[in-house]
C-alpha cells in the first residue's frame, strides 16, 4: 500500500515539478539576457594560453559577483568553476543569503527579506548547478579529496578549471588567497602523469576586460612546500601587476586626458 501511495504521490507531483523547472529555466534565461550587456568584456592575453598544455587551471580575482558572471558569460574555453559548497544546496544558500541580506540591507523590512530569500534560493541553486560547479569546502578537508578527483577528471576531458581563491571579495585589486588549490597540481600528476599549467587571470570591472597572464607549470621534481609558495606568489603577484598596469594606469590616463581638455 505504501508503495502505491508513494507512486500516486509522485504522479500527482510530477506536473508541479515540470512547472517549477519551466519557470526556473525561463527566469534563468531572462536574467541571462538582461545581464549580458553589463557583463560583456574583452578577453586579453589569449596568446599566453599554450595550445599544447596538458591541463589548465585559471586563477581569478572575484570582484564581488562581477568576476564569476563575466567568466560565465565571456570565458573563451570550456570550463567548470570551483564553487563554495555553501552555495550548492538550498539550506546553506538560505543561511548565506540571509547573512548577506540582513546585514547589508537593514532598511528593508524583515518580512520582505524573508520572501526574497525564499524566492531566490531555488534559482541560485539552479544557476550553480547549471554552471556545472565543482563543490569545494573551506572547512572539510576530507571532502576536498572529492573536489580534487572531480577536477582531475574534468581536466582529463580537456576542460579547464576556474578558481576564485580570494579570502575576501574586493571591489578593487587582488585580495589574499585561500591556499590549498595548488594541491590539484600534485593530485592530477599523481593520477595521470600530466602537469597542470596555472594561469593568473585578472578581471577588471572598470576596463570591462579579462586579462590572462603567462602560466606557471607544476613541477613534480620540486619540493612541495617550495613549489606551493612559488605558485601562489607568482599567481598573486602577476594578478596584482595586471591590476596596476591595466586598471590603475588606465584610470590615471583618463584623469590626465580630462585635465588637458
Amino acid at each position: 500500500m505504501k508503495k502505491k501511495k508513494n507512486l500516486a504521490l509522485k504522479i500527482i507531483l510530477f506536473p508541479l515539478t515540470i512547472i517549477k523547472y519551466f519557470f526556473l529555466y525561463l527566469t534563468f534565461y531572462l536574467i541571462y539576457i538582461s545581464i549580458w550587456p553589463f557583463t560583456r568584456c574583452k578577453v586579453k592575453g589569449k596568446k599566453n594560453v599554450n595550445k599544447t598544455d596538458e591541463a589548465r587551471v585559471f586563477i581569478s580575482n572575484h570582484y564581488e559577483i562581477y568576476g564569476p558572471l563575466s567568466v560565465y558569460m565571456n570565458f573563451p574555453y570550456k570550463f567548470r568553476p570551483w564553487i563554495i559548497d555553501k552555495m550548492m544546496n538550498e539550506e546553506d544558500i538560505e543561511k548565506q543569503m540571509g547573512l548577506m541580506i540582513y546585514n547589508n540591507y537593514k532598511h528593508i523590512p524583515k518580512f520582505i527579506k524573508t520572501i526574497i530569500i525564499k524566492c531566490v534560493k531555488n534559482l541560485v541553486v539552479f544557476i550553480m548547478h547549471h554552471a556545472k560547479g565543482i563543490s569545494v569546502s573551506r572547512e572539510d578537508l576530507r571532502a576536498n579529496l572529492e573536489t580534487m578527483r572531480i577536477s582531475s577528471e574534468t581536466l582529463q576531458k580537456k576542460k579547464a578549471i576556474v578558481i576564485f581563491p580570494e579570502l575576501w571579495y574586493r571591489k578593487e585589486g587582488v585580495g589574499e588567497f585561500q591556499t590549498g588549490f595548488e594541491f590539484i597540481g600534485k593530485y592530477h600528476y599523481g593520477k595521470t602523469g600530466k602537469k597542470i599549467s596555472f594561469y593568473p587571470m585578472f578581471i577588471s570591472h572598470k576596463n570591462k576586460a579579462m586579462y590572462i597572464g603567462k602560466p606557471i607549470i607544476y613541477n613534480p621534481e620540486k619540493d612541495a612546500k617550495i613549489q606551493k609558495e612559488e605558485i601562489i606568489t607568482y599567481l598573486h603577484d602577476t594578478m596584482v601587476f595586471q591590476y596596476e598596469t591595466e586598471e590603475v594606469a588606465n584610470l590615471k590616463n583618463k584623469k590626465k586626458t580630462k585635465k588637458t581638455k
